[in-house]
């Protein structure tokens, strides 16, 4: 889009192509990242709030009614960006300057240039940059800007709206008061010093990039079957909450669930078959506001994901996404690159221990949870209160209905309906390999794994929270026991079974209506020790009273 106008790229940026404001980007990043160093002083700060100018005009775009005043408007997107900066880091001189910014009267932090001697070579690059920061800021802000990116004269006054005589007079007497001062080391090669210099320092190829480091890395053995619950709490831990995984699956209500799908489906251990009911609880027993943004069919979403997915990096949140990596399950997107074309994370479905890149994501993103202000979490004895009444409930609630009308058994009748799809022969062809591995990974692999999972965790969370209500206490340890009771016949039953993955003489004996019949078996232990800990926890709700 070389040849478009200012005016029609915000146009088309707002109409949602980001290819238009990436050229945005490219047409004015040295204008803001020299207008920031001017302001500043500092390469790496000025890297920062070019990157924080661009974001910020980019999720305040339509905010800009006429669009051919873009420059004018990204100034003063970069001037307020910088004196926030100042603000924060030297709010001396921001409450000097009494929000005033114009050439004239800005007086920025004071840089003493080292005295005009000669200088080794190696001292060339600090005596240059010493001899600019010396420069008054009238003159300071158009050389930087000049020199830093290589802009034209008249690029750099429609930048700062004045007139193109006065840039070439500002930029003149600045490389004059240069000359004086590295006159002792060269004084007709100061200006192609200047240069040098600045040339070292221009924007990286990184530059529309940023990324959260030391995200907890996310995997079955570390942080559970559930993914959803373990994203949670790897955001929580980077966000220095004192949150554990059995924690989050407490009070999601996923450490109290089982699903059972009539036709063999996958999803038997999907926490997103529930709906929004555990995201709501979970994020209110962690006291933080959140927005759930699902994909529609809008061409507009795509713009509206990658807006939020920045503004909460740049806020120093990570975003759980749906999907991106793997099937629809959650995971961490982390950080992104090319303002967003790429994007960076963990994925319980990405084998390397670095962060996953993912250049065409949006196809396979599904929905977003961003998270939003920390708040006031309820008492603890309250977000027990919920727990317990979620655990009994789904207990005693023999259907759910997902969004789309699909209808799963749940609660202790999934545990009949489970035990009825093995006892089915129908289902078990001996000889159909293929099938038989199938159903080892929907009854085994994912059903029975992530009981044991949801199961132990709620042990777990019933034992930390056991004394907040001295009433309940031995009501609530005993549901603790029984669920551990029923994961010890759990663990017994995932040393037997075969799984996807073992050897094809173990898969079939999937087709073995006898080896079924002890699985069954196996079910319905689970199941009495389920029903032993709900009727304790129901024993529990007698005694406890909401604070």
């Amino acid at each position: 889009m070389a040849g478009t106008t200012d005016a029609e790229l915000v146009r088309l940026t707002i109409a949602g192509s980001h290819d238009a404001y990436k050229d945005l980007v490219a047409r004015y990043q040295g204008h803001v990242y020299g207008l920031a160093y001017s302001l500043v002083g500092d390469w790496h700060e000025a890297q920062d709030i070019a990157q924080e100018t661009f974001i910020r005009a980019y999720t305040n775009l339509d905010q800009l009614r006429d669009h051919g005043r873009f420059p004018a408007w990204l100034r003063r997107v970069g001037f307020s960006v910088a004196m926030n900066w100042l603000k924060t880091f030297r709010p001396g001189l921001f409450e000097r300057l009494d929000g005033r910014v114009d050439l004239e009267s800005l007086d920025v932090p004071d840089f003493q240039p080292g005295p005009p001697e000669v200088v080794e070579k190696r001292d060339l690059a600090n005596a240059v940059l010493k001899a600019v920061a010396s420069l008054p800021p009238k003159y300071r802000v158009p050389l930087s800007m000049f020199h830093l990116d290589g802009l034209s004269y008249k690029k750099v006054a429609d930048f700062l709206d004045i007139p193109l005589g006065t840039v070439k007079s500002l930029i003149h007497r600045a490389r004059a008061k240069l000359k004086a001062v590295l006159a002792a080391y060269a004084a007709e090669e100061a200006i192609p010093m200047v240069q040098e210099v600045f040339n070292e320092h221009k924007l990286p190829e990184e530059f529309a990039r940023k990324v959260l480091e030391n995200i907890t890395d996310l995997n079955y053995q570390e942080s559970g079957e559930c993914t959803f619950s373990g994203s949670v709490a790897a955001c929580m831990k980077f966000l220095n909450e004192d949150v554990t995984y059995a924690f989050v699956m407490g009070v999601s209500g996923s450490a109290f669930k089982l699903l059972w799908h009539p036709s063999w489906c996958p999803s038997n251990n999907s926490l997103l078959v529930l709906g929004l009911e555990p995201i709501r609880r979970t994020f209110r027993a962690l006291g933080y506001e959140y927005q759930f943004v699902p994909k529609r069919d809008e061409a507009e979403c795509e713009d509206e994901f990658r807006k939020r997915i920045i503004n909460s990096i740049e806020n120093g949140c990570p975003v759980i996404a749906v999907g991106i990596v793997g099937p629809p399950e959650c995971g961490i997107v982390a950080g992104y690159d090319r303002n967003g074309d790429v994007l960076m994370g963990r994925s319980y479905f990405d084998g390397s221990k670095d962060y996953y890149q993912e250049a065409d994501w949006y196809k396979r993103c599904y929905s977003l949870i961003v998270l939003g202000e920390k708040t006031a979490s309820p008492a603890k004895h309250d977000i027990l209160l919920d727990a317990v009444q979620w655990a009994v409930e789904f207990a005693q609630t023999p259907e759910k209905q997902r969004h789309d009308g699909v209808r799963y058994v749940s609660g202790l009748a999934a545990y009949d309906a489970w035990a009825e799809a093995l006892g089915r022969d129908e289902d078990f062809p001996p000889d159909d390999l293929e099938k038989l591995t199938f159903r080892c990974l929907v009854s085994n692999g994912v059903t029975l794994c992530g009981l044991r999972e949801a199961r132990m965790t709620a042990a777990s969370f019933l034992r930390s929270m056991a004394d907040i209500d001295e009433a309940a206490r031995a009501d609530v340890l005993a549901a603790a026991a029984a669920y551990d009771e029923e994961l010890a016949i759990l663990n017994e039953a995932l040393r037997k079974v075969p799984f996807c993955e073992s050897p094809e003489e173990k898969r079939l004996q999937m087709g073995d209506p006898g080896f079924r019949r002890k699985l069954v078996d196996i079910v319905l232990q689970a199941k009495g020790k389920d029903a032993q800990a709900v009727e304790h926890l129901g024993k529990a709700l007698q005694v406890m009273r909401p604070h």
